[in-house]
């Protein structure tokens, strides 16, 4: 009862200052839909997300909450992954960026707004989904807390106003009928209600005030579901069950495990690095594994951070997870080879490309994992928000469609028709300055005058660029840009 008064407490600060953060709620509304209607990724992205910090930071100011040290490096990772976005014409890197920026931020409100004492990984990982549902379940908020606000307000108190209203709302449909009838009885008069009815009606204007309302409803929602986490104490140390469970348990998986390895281990040292089974061509052997050996290290962190949460510690214990930790370290090599293997056989793609990220980040994860086996203490969360940030931070800003034009270009050993539709066709224009020049030497080589693939990209990519606005500057498309120009011109 008494921590529901004291959430009840903490959330009226915000509901009864309506007019403050009803204001700011507001804002992103409006700040939303000048950044995105109509407009492509870009500039806006950065933009948008630079306003939502700055409305973060005053929010705390509000509600007198000091930032905290992690907070800035939210933030940080949140600009970041904005001028990334804005540097990049991938879309499927760009959707990224924008899930890393969403997530940053709903980490810094749940950090912000709670306190992270004696919170292990699970505790962490059910604030930040929690979060989504505290945010859902607000959802009324927006509407009453305006409705009440009005209500308040003096301009609703006076009788002139409310006269004038009533007589407005009494007016509307005799208007209609009216303007209606002028409207067929003169031309002029019709087509002058006829535009100022599209302008009132038109779509656009529709479509801005849904992005407003959306924009505002969701603002509001998030920061009445972030701030119950204020009144939240930090949870009491969890009660531990036996570790036997745990020991039986994983150590019948381990075995499993230990033989698994060591065949892969013979197999290897058997048959040297780079040769495949005689059954097995590259796609096959590459195939038949890696999706399931990725799955399994996956699993396999998951069962070592619930052993660590969920029961007591124990030496043996310590030992099995050691040991799992170590075959699952063998799996992510496999897979990893597998990956290679298939790449050698068919080349880069930019989901290749992403799994050996994820490969990445999945190895350094688990030696985080197996830290805070022997180490409580250790932020295991923290740890793992700071390496997936720090290498996808390092893997948006690197430009993986001009590193995969460069590999094709570099292992392929003739190119044809295929080769020239993946290049200009799958890939982003990000890989722009290293197609066309390439383009343009290919079909020069081959001298045969239907080949206009380079004329038609520069002109396409020309094309794109300058439907562009100020809104939606993208920094990719104004390099490849300048140097289709340059081969235009040719």
């Amino acid at each position: 009862m008494e921590q529901d008064y004291k959430e009840k407490l903490q959330l009226n600060q915000v509901r009864q200052n309506y007019g403050v953060f009803g204001g700011v709620s507001l804002i992103f509304g409006l700040a939303l839909a000048l950044s995105f209607y109509k407009a492509r990724i870009g500039i806006n992205v950065y933009l948008f997300t630079m306003v939502m910090i700055y409305l973060l930071i005053y929010i705390m100011k509000r509600l007198s909450i000091p930032l905290k040290k992690a907070t800035f490096a939210y933030y940080l990772g949140s600009a970041l992954l904005g001028v990334s976005t804005m540097f990049t014409a991938n879309y499927a890197l760009q959707f990224l960026n924008i899930i890393g920026i969403m997530l940053l931020l709903d980490l810094s409100l749940v950090h912000q707004f709670q306190k992270d004492e004696n919170y292990d990984f699970l505790n962490h990982m059910g604030r930040m989904f929690g979060l989504l549902f505290r945010s859902i379940a607000s959802l009324g908020l927006p509407f009453a807390d305006s409705f009440r606000f009005l209500k308040k307000t003096r301009v609703i108190k006076s009788n002139k106003i409310k006269n004038i209203l009533i007589g407005a709302l009494i007016a509307l449909p005799i208007l209609f009928v009216i303007v209606s009838l002028l409207s067929s009885a003169d031309l002029l008069f019709g087509e002058i209600t006829a535009k100022v009815y599209q302008l009132l009606f038109s779509p656009g204007l529709f479509q801005v005030t849904v992005m407003v309302l959306f924009g505002f409803v969701i603002c509001y929602c998030i920061l009445c579901g972030a701030v119950k986490y204020q009144t939240l104490d930090a949870p009491k140390a969890r009660a531990k069950e036996d570790p036997m469970i745990a020991i039986t348990t994983m150590s019948m998986i381990t075995a499993v495990y230990l033989l698994f390895c060591g065949i892969q281990i013979m197999y290897l040292f058997a048959n040297g690095v780079f040769v495949l089974p005689q059954e097995y061509t590259f796609a096959e052997y590459a195939r038949r594994g890696f999706f399931e050996l990725l799955a399994v290290t996956i699993v396999n962190i998951a069962l070592i951070v619930i052993c660590t949460s969920l029961f007591q510690e124990h030496k043996g214990l310590k030992i099995i997870l050691s040991i799992m930790t170590v075959c699952t370290y063998i799996m992510i090599l496999s897979a990893g080879y597998r990956m290679l293997l298939y790449i050698e056989a068919y080349h880069l793609t930019f989901m290749r490309l992403l799994v050996l990220l994820f490969l990445v980040i999945d190895f350094f994860v688990l030696a985080g994992v197996i830290v805070s086996v022997h180490c409580r203490k250790f932020s295991l969360f923290g740890y793992c928000v700071t390496i997936t940030a720090v290498f996808y931070l390092i893997f948006s800003f690197s430009k993986p469609d001009a590193f995969i034009a460069s590999y094709y270009l570099n292992h392929k050993k003739q190119i044809d028709l295929e080769d020239v539709y993946f290049l200009t066709g799958e890939l982003s224009y990000d890989a722009a300055p290293i197609v066309i020049p390439y383009l343009s030497d290919w079909e020069k080589q081959n001298d045969h005058p239907n080949l206009t693939f380079c004329k038609d990209y520069v002109n396409e990519l020309i094309y794109e660029e300058e439907k562009r606005g100020v809104r939606d500057i993208n920094f990719s498309y104004w390099k490849a840009k300048d140097i289709a120009n340059q081969f235009s011109e040719k």
